[in-house]
């Protein structure tokens, strides 16, 4: 079966160059045709030319395809993929600064607290407009999204839209992984919640099936000397959470500490901050760095392979793709899904992240049934911060954002709400075309 897969933000950091190795080295997709779609030309030219250098390596025998305006490239696509933002790290250090200047103590304003009411501000107008260039062009295709904030955006798509839609993240990966290294031996999850604030519900050991929990609580129980249990001491605020409520979050501490109050004086400093945006930027040159040599031809194919330079996975978008294409059942540990039940004690509509199962027919989200108390309270509230940031966004209503920000756990005050919010819109109201009436 050839099938088109569109990348829209091809050039993203995170995700582009991922993606194309994933769609290159899969069998099941050879043949087919790739778009590649990116506003940014250099970008564009160079992701193109890693994307000529994998198809002669994998002999995938794909037509590849460029284009710098999202509806030239569309037509035909059974999968959309988009991975977009504009001035990502201008705009999230802004989303940090601002807030912290008002004595707002985020942890680092990507996904929660008024940094994620602004990002979602901007990015969910973008990806609609994307999405009604697919409603227009290939509305039965899959769409797939990578932006952040992830739940918010995938709440806009489906409220917004008859699209269907599904948001990915891979943070589930990087947790099993995280508590593999800790506990010495190979741990999978099942994890439901929000997205960077979902919960381990179940955790065993993957060699014999026994639940690792106790062996979890054990050593968080224990752990006392950091020379000796490195791995979880190292992130303090899950092991509160964890000991407090008897269910570890995932994926990290800086991810989760975006929706609670008391994660700033709780989170490692490498992990908030101007030491995490630091980071980022950093993490985030070195992909750079790393395409431009594949398209150069400065780094081989064969050493990008490598384990230290690529993990064993392919992403989610490719593995749903793999799936759907042969009719191949597939487990998934986390999608975003409109709940429709699938976590009984969080809003219908609200977007959650839960397990699936894919095959030819699509993605079967999995029933999960009730999240245990505590849990869900913590939830819940940001369910309805998801709707009401979303809602600001598409209308571009002052009053939904500030309700947004006043019952967010982070935000100590109204009138540093409403600074923060007034300086938040002044400084990006060039991105934020919704609201230039209002201001």
């Amino acid at each position: 079966m050839e099938v088109k897969m569109s990348l829209v933000g091809a050039g993203s950091a995170s995700f582009g160059l991922e993606t194309l190795y994933d769609i290159m080295s899969s069998e099941e997709l050879h043949g087919g045709t790739i778009a590649l779609i990116d506003i940014d030309e250099e970008k564009l030219k160079t992701m193109s030319r890693v994307a000529e250098r994998l198809n002669e390596y994998f002999k995938a025998n794909l037509k590849i395809e460029s284009f710098m305006k999202t509806r030239d490239g569309l037509s035909g696509s059974d999968f959309v993929i988009i991975a977009v933002e504009k001035e990502r790290m201008k705009r999230w250090w802004l989303d940090f600064q601002i807030p912290h200047k008002h004595g707002i103590k985020q942890v680092i304003g990507e996904c929660g607290g008024p940094g994620g009411l602004a990002h979602t501000l901007r990015v969910v107008p973008l990806v609609l407009e994307i999405c009604r260039d697919i409603e227009d062009l290939c509305p039965n295709a899959l769409v797939m999204n990578y932006s952040n904030p992830e739940a918010r955006v995938a709440y806009a798509i489906n409220r917004y839209t008859k699209l269907r839609a599904v948001g990915l993240c891979p943070g589930i990966y990087g947790r099993m992984e995280w508590l593999s290294t800790a506990l010495g031996r190979q741990v999978e999850a099942l994890a439901a919640g929000l997205n960077h604030f979902t919960w381990i519900l179940k955790l065993w050991f993957k060699e014999s099936g026994e639940n690792a929990y106790p062996t979890l609580i054990d050593r968080l129980k224990t752990t006392d000397d950091i020379k000796r249990e490195p791995i979880l001491t190292g992130e303090p605020l899950s092991r509160v959470l964890c000991l407090t409520y008897g269910y570890y979050p995932s994926p990290s501490d800086g991810h989760v500490g975006e929706y609670v109050p008391y994660a700033w004086n709780i989170v490692p400093e490498r992990e908030r901050g101007e030491n995490w945006l630091s980071a980022v930027e950093k993490w985030s040159e070195n992909i750079r760095k790393t395409v431009e040599d594949i398209a150069t031809g400065r780094l081989s194919i064969e050493r990008y392979r490598s384990p230290e330079l690529i993990g064993g996975e392919r992403g989610q978008a490719v593995n749903i793709i793999r799936a759907i294409v042969s009719n191949r059942r597939y487990f998934e540990y986390a999608v975003n899904i409109p709940n429709k039940g699938m976590v009984s004690n969080l809003p219908l509509d609200a977007v959650v992240e839960v397990p699936a199962v894919v095959d030819g027919s699509g993605i079967h989200p999995i029933h999960i049934g009730s999240l245990p108390t505590g849990i869900d309270a913590l939830c819940y509230t940001q369910a309805v911060i998801q709707r009401l940031s979303v809602e600001a966004a598409y209308e571009g209503s002052y009053e939904k954002a500030l309700q947004a920000l006043l019952i967010d756990p982070v935000v100590h005050s109204v009138e540093a709400a409403k600074k923060t919010l007034d300086e938040l819109l002044e400084a990006h109201i060039s991105l934020l075309p919704q609201f230039k009436k209002a201001c």
